[in-house]
């Protein structure tokens, strides 16, 4: 039997998995940052570690002033309780963008993934609830372009 509380973490840990994506996708700088604890990292190939709050929220604003147009999909999640405030997981992920603005009618031309990998995530409950504390980004593929 699983316990309620159990599944109640791995809900919200995965909740804060597709957060992620929507808020960056939307740009929301704030609402991305409130998805960490003060001391969270995120670790994206070819850069370096975002590390504190401060840092992750500075990386959204200037994504977001680039002007690129992102949407994330998020799959094949998994996360596990390790202690009664800790949790470990991760997720699929698949990224389109494009730099150019959409055309008049709003849609962008269709491109391949930019990017197709895999989050390692770790997960901390603090007061305000289940927050990223690091965040570790695989590319298994990249487009070339």
């Amino acid at each position: 039997m699983v316990s309620l509380e159990r599944l109640v973490a791995e809900h919200e840990c995965a909740k804060l998995q597709i957060a992620y994506a929507r808020t960056a996708d939307l740009g929301d700088a704030e609402g991305f940052t409130a998805l960490f604890t003060a001391d969270a990292s995120i670790h994206i190939p070819e850069y370096p570690p975002f590390a504190g709050q401060e840092a992750i929220h500075a990386s959204l604003v200037a994504l977001a002033a680039s002007g690129v147009t992102m949407r994330h999909v998020i799959t094949n999640q998994y996360i596990t309780l390790t202690g009664a405030d800790t949790a470990e997981g991760g997720c699929y992920l698949v990224v389109y963008n494009d730099p150019n603005p959409a055309g008049a009618d709003g849609v962008h031309e269709t491109r391949p993934p930019a990017t197709v990998g895999e989050y390692a995530d770790r997960f901390a409950l603090t007061a305000a609830g289940w927050r990223f504390r690091e965040r570790r980004l695989t590319r298994v593929f990249r487009s070339a372009a």
